[in-house]
């Protein structure tokens, strides 16, 4: 029975695994007046069972007769019980070992314990070669813990069995969820107790402990070992995560079960002293992409591939004989499971950036891989473990699933929802149109130094005007596109562009120029939003001491008219319409956020501070919400994002969310959602989020919207993680002169009778747009597991790029158009229609296409 058994779906009283054979001590402090060792039982066996409740399992210590021996002992009894009953008071401890809720507890031959880190399992060898398992008396005094001797005759493989049964009945405990999924210890190193790391506080050393200084070095010496120290015995050490500083004699051990090899890295490491292995491989083939054939080539066959972790927070992936890669968001990692492969970008240099891809055997592999990599690289964005915020399954499989490049049309999207998809816009031309329709167009495109494109009047004063604008200091920062009246708004400092939106082009109206409070101080509009049928903009100012505020501004007059104040304690952190198109209205509340709340504002209110003090208002009393961007959709349900990076879906003000969705660990810069709630667009640095918040089929909420009712607890939608791939992102970034991606807000095209099915979005000096048709719809690439060369067209791309000759600062689409998109660079103001933008390749990004825009700017 020196096996692991079953872990779940067994009886109460099943045994999980056992060890057979060893001795129970109790060990104490040296300067204990109850001695430092005290034998419970010389003949023992330690077995695991699990318990009536759920994810709860009981270690077991049960004394062991030899042949006659019970017999000669049963004149005795009285002797052990009163040693029991000594034992007992001394420990307060209950008298059953069988009780699955009691801590502790012993009868005459057997102990029985809860398996919980309180316990603070350890294993190690001693200087003799002695194998023991420890764990804490908790009802004992300070540094009491048992002690289990394993015997001789138990084999090594049986310890390492043990220790992985008590580390995932752990693990079920703190989590309550199955460990079926572990099959080695390095994957639940958590719970590998380190002594050493546990240093005493003053409360402790205040009591009567005084160890002779020899005496503790000798301690020391004597648990140095840890649990994932290799066997001196000459048996094959336990499979644990393992201090690269703690193992001289051996350089490596091998995991039988998953044929993961750990090795030391090479002085080069960073802080190779620190470093500590989470995983390593060699089975994965390292491949490097080539700008001349556009596919990835193979560079190395099988290097020793490691994830390690730095300490604070840095973890690293190590290819040996080739580089460290610090893992963290610049890298791009994609994993596309039609392939097996994991992408990324290495930085060769401040300004120069290579696309690598590793290319696993299998698809467990792959997914084993992915699940490590992702929990560093989220540890390092949140500066906390994962499993300590990210517990739940669900929550876990949504982390997941957002950096896998995968297929889940057919798991998302019944029948009808195919129809929807299949009936979605495209409007994406053949190359071959791009010259013709360029020419046709070419007043929308910069080509030349000057700012505007002419407007009809040409008259000096109109040119002064532009002129002025144009050659203010300051750069343009902000673009608000009108609903009612087809004009833009740019912000340049403290004056406002106004621009005409026509059918074919963007001109120059006018610029309101010397904003000021109503105080007559200098106004920077910071956010901006048009209001009432286009006639107003309410405004934040850029000034600190104005945080609590918003202003409106009356566009006819061009000055600001009239300062709301929300309270004192409530920094206002972003505003919306109540509804997805309130500003086609009359209507004069808005939906307002701080850091920890939601609130309406009326302006009508006869007093000073305009936040609607009733039922509406929801203040959190945790302060660390963060809550950092608002959006609403035509019914006036809320989205709302935080600078942690989760959002929560509302149906209304002043209750709970309905749903929350968890942070992959980069802030919310900006949130969109199509006018019925279905899509929901959440802007990141590095990424876009597209999410589908109607609950899925079998769920107990099935067809409903995630605003209205919640997903199933083990539910959670898949989400569709746009970035750019990672060659294209290294083109990017070799071309702009080392501009790491950075997405400005993106949106959905959006009308009051137009279905959302283009975004828009941009980073530096291009502009992006993703077509949805070909987001929810992929082409299925064709599998390929034995092919060495991974063209750049085996994973799909469903965007479109343009590049201009400065950055661009905002982005959106004219109202009611899913083509023509309006744009604010540095400098300058320009409408594009989308069909002038191009597929990603090398001839776009290298200026060798003659019809390239790149090369026509």
């Amino acid at each position: 029975m020196n096996f692991l058994k079953k872990f779940i779906g067994s009886a109460s009283t099943d045994e999980v695994i056992s060890l057979p054979s060893g001795k129970l001590f109790l060990t104490r402090s040296p300067n204990s007046p109850k001695g430092e060792l005290e034998c419970l039982y010389n003949d023992a066996f330690a077995s695991i069972r699990q318990t009536t409740t759920p994810f709860f399992y009981r270690l077991f210590v049960t004394r062991v007769y030899q042949e006659g021996e019970l017999n000669a002992n049963e004149d005795g009894g009285f002797e052990d019980s009163e040693d029991e009953d000594e034992f007992d008071e001394r420990h307060n401890v209950v008298r059953s070992a069988n009780d699955p809720n009691s801590v502790s507890g012993h009868s005459k031959d057997e102990y029985g314990f809860t398996i919980s880190d309180e316990l603070k399992f350890h294993y190690y060898e001693k200087g003799d070669g002695t194998r023991a398992i420890s764990w804490k008396d908790l009802n004992g005094d300070l540094g009491d813990r048992f002690e289990f001797i394993v015997d001789e005759d138990c084999s090594q493989t049986d310890v390492d069995s043990f220790m992985l049964a008590l580390f995932k009945c752990q693990y079920e405990q703190r989590y309550h969820k199955s460990s079926l999924g572990f099959t080695s210890i390095s994957q639940l190193k958590e719970f590998a107790y380190d002594p050493k790391a546990e240093l005493l506080t003053f409360e402790d050393l205040n009591k009567d402990i005084n160890w002779d200084e020899d005496e503790e070095e000798e301690e020391e010496e004597e648990e140095d070992a840890d649990y994932a120290e290799p066997a001196r015995r000459g048996r094959r050490a336990p499979v644990a995560v393992e201090s690269e500083s703690d193992s001289e004699s051996d350089s490596e051990f091998h995991d039988a079960t998953t044929g993961i090899v750990k090795s030391k890295p090479t002085s080069s490491s960073p802080s190779a002293q620190a470093l500590v292995t989470v995983f390593q491989y060699n089975e994965a083939d390292l491949h490097i992409y080539d700008s001349e054939s556009e596919s990835f080539k193979l560079l190395a066959d099988k290097p020793a591939i490691s994830i390690v972790d730095a300490g604070d927070w840095k973890y690293y992936l190590k290819i040996a004989g080739h580089f460290d890669v610090l893992i963290s968001k610049d890298i791009n990692p994609v994993f596309t499971y039609d392939y097996n492969a994991f992408i990324f970008n290495y930085f060769n240099s401040p300004t120069t950036i290579a696309s690598y891809l590793l290319k696993f055997p299998d698809f467990e592999t792959l997914s084993n891989f992915q699940n490590i990599f992702m929990t560093q690289l989220w540890q390092s964005l949140n500066k906390q473990k994962f499993g300590q915020t990210v517990a739940n399954k669900s929550d876990m499989d949504y982390v997941l699933d957002a950096f896998s490049n995968v297929n889940v049309d057919d798991d998302d999207l019944n029948d009808e929802d195919k129809m929807l998809v299949d009936a979605l816009s495209d409007d994406e031309p053949e190359q071959p149109e791009e010259e013709e329709f360029s020419k046709s167009k070419i007043r929308q495109t910069v080509r030349e130094p000057k700012l505007f494109v002419d407007s009809d009047d040409d008259d000096d004063e109109f040119d002064q005007e532009a002129a002025k604008f144009k050659n203010n200091a300051s750069k343009n920062s902000n673009l608000s596109v009108g609903y009612s009246k087809d004009r833009s708004y740019v912000v340049r400092g403290d004056k406002l562009g106004v621009f005409k939106n026509s059918d074919e082009d963007l001109t120059f109206q006018t610029t309101i120029s010397d904003l000021t409070t109503l105080k007559g101080k200098k106004f920077t509009p910071l956010n901006t939003m048009l209001h009432q049928q286009d006639q107003f903009m309410v405004m934040q100012n850029s000034e600190l001491s104005d945080e609590n505020k918003l202003f409106k501004m009356d566009l006819e007059r061009g000055k600001i008219i009239e300062e709301w104040e929300v309270g004192r304690d409530q920094a206002i952190k972003s505003f919306a319409p109540n509804t997805k198109f309130s500003q086609l209205t009359a209507e004069q509340t808005l939906t307002g956020i701080s850091s920890n709340g939601m609130f309406k504002i009326d302006p009508r209110l006869q007093t000073k501070d305009k936040l609607v003090n009733d039922n509406t208002l929801k203040l959190y009393k945790t302060k660390n919400n963060d809550f950092s961007s608002v959006a609403t959709t035509q019914a006036g349900f809320i989205a709302v994002g935080s600078k942690r990076g989760d959002v929560r879906l509302y149906d209304r003000l002043g209750i709970n969310a309905k749903t929350a969705l968890p942070s992959l660990g980069e802030p919310i810069k900006g949130l969109d959602v199509s006018a019925d709630g279905r899509w929901l667009l959440a802007t990141c640095e590095t990424y876009l989020l597209l999410i589908d918040n109607k609950i899925g089929e079998g769920q107990r909420n099935e067809g409903s919207l995630g605003f209205l009712k919640s997903f199933d607890k083990d539910k959670k939608p898949k989400p569709r993680r746009l970035t750019i791939k990672p060659e294209h992102t290294a083109y990017m970034y070799n071309e702009s002169g080392g501009k790491p991606l950075s997405f400005t807000v993106a949106h959905f095209n959006t009308g009051v009778s137009t279905q959302e099915s283009t975004i828009v979005t941009s980073s530096g000096p291009y502009v992006i747009t993703w077509s949805l048709k070909k987001i929810l719809k992929p082409k299925k690439a064709s599998r390929s597991a034995k092919s060495s060369k991974v063209s750049a067209d085996n994973y799909e791309d469903s965007y479109l790029i343009k590049r201009y000759k400065e950055d661009v600062i905002a982005d959106n689409f004219k109202f009611g158009s899913n083509a023509d998109v309006i744009l604010a660079l540095s400098n300058d103001v320009t409408m594009d229609n989308k069909k002038i933008f191009n597929r990603a390749t090398k001839s776009y990004f290298t200026n060798t296409n003659k019809n390239s825009v790149v090369q026509e700017l």
